[in-house]
């Protein structure tokens, strides 16, 4: 296992560059929206699945009319069909997302409460990126996760809120809000339930607390919950470029958390599951509960314009007065965990465990600087 990293860190030397990361990053965003396309491909199938459901509903109407007490499962029956075919796959795409998220969410959890081969793939995987580490790259990945970080995320949430309240959008902004704070409660609670020591970190109080990822699912819900709301009564030729946008911004704040070494690989995965299941709750919910805002309500493309130029102002912000000293502060915590595990490898010959705790032999896992 020690030899592990470098070896990795040989292979890094000889293909990693800027050029090779750029064409990765090309070919994972080509990849997705090659994904989306097969997706939209799928209309044939849909619109021949309406024609079904219309003719189903027909014939069980006039089956229900010409009882004189019909059956309340055949009037629920009747309901269903009513609504249009892409609203009910919908509904079912997002309650099995929303199953199988709280399912990964809570598996992740009792693997990391019991310490078996969730925390040694967290381990492995840390080690291996340490050995990626280059003074461009810490730039391009501390740029790439102040995208998720709190600044960011409240600059894009207070644009997008006042623009749906200025619209009259109520009930949408009231949707908003709540993805955005929810889900910061469900991390909070979380963090606390779990007190998950960080690998490295700059952070102090519930914030140094590892599980889940807080940047994941931030970056998830914020910019997921605001290509949800672009993407209603929008064309394919509209969705494909936002989602595709949205997916890579995403996976790569999740990567540059697991790159600076402030969270392990389930960490993330966890704060990706916990986002998915809470967009796929309230986009549910604000589908078939309520009527959602007109188009030339909401103005998208307005909307999109408002929420980028928070992005810009905000990141312009971070990049001139904090970037510098952030990315000292980053280097720094894994410069000293560095320092903290070679001395743990040189005494007992293994890497530090990554559970709740480490019992006092990690003192480079704590931090008296306010989260910045």
């Amino acid at each position: 296992m020690p030899e592990l990293p470098a070896r990795v860190g040989a292979i890094a030397d000889a293909w990693l560059t800027p050029g090779t990361a750029l064409g990765l990053l090309g070919l994972f965003t080509l990849a997705t929206v090659l994904l989306l396309c097969l997706v939209a491909l799928l209309r044939p199938l849909v619109r021949w699945l309406d024609g079904m459901r219309v003719w189903g509903a027909g014939a069980l109407s006039t089956r229900v009319a010409a009882q004189h007490r019909p059956r309340r499962l055949s009037t629920l029956t009747l309901r269903v069909l009513e609504r249009d075919i892409a609203e009910l796959l919908l509904v079912l795409v997002a309650g099995a997302a929303l199953l199988a998220c709280g399912a990964a969410l809570f598996w992740l959890a009792a693997e990391i409460a019991q310490g078996e081969e969730v925390v040694r793939l967290d381990q492995l995987v840390f080690a291996q990126l340490r050995a990626w580490r280059r003074g461009w790259l810490d730039i391009a990945m501390v740029a790439v996760t102040e995208l998720g970080g709190a600044r960011i995320s409240v600059a894009v949430g207070v644009a997008v809120f006042a623009w749906l309240w200025w619209r009259r959008a109520w009930v949408t902004a009231l949707y908003w809000a709540a993805a955005l704070l929810g889900a910061r409660a469900c991390v909070m609670a979380l963090k606390f339930g779990m007190a998950r020591v960080r690998p490295a970190s700059i952070y102090s109080g519930l914030e140094s607390y590892s599980f889940p990822s807080g940047h994941a699912t931030s970056s998830m819900v914020t910019y997921g919950f605001l290509a949800f709301l672009l993407c209603l009564r929008q064309p394919w030729r509209v969705r494909i470029p936002v989602l595709a946008l949205t997916v890579v911004a995403v996976v790569a704040i999740g990567v540059s958390r697991l790159y600076l070494g402030m969270h392990w690989l389930s960490d993330v995965a966890a704060g990706y599951a916990l986002g998915l299941a809470w967009i796929a709750l309230l986009g549910t919910a604000y589908r078939t509960l309520h009527v959602p805002a007109p188009r030339d309500v909401v103005a998208p493309w307005r909307l999109g314009a408002v929420a980028a130029a928070a992005v810009v102002v905000a990141f312009s912000y971070v990049a001139w007065f904090r970037m510098p000293d952030t990315l000292e502060r980053y280097r720094q915590a894994g410069s000293a965990t560095a320092a903290a595990q070679q001395a743990l490898l040189a005494r007992a010959g293994a890497i530090p465990a990554a559970g709740r705790s480490c019992d006092g032999r990690c003192p480079a896992l704590q931090s008296d600087s306010p989260p910045r």
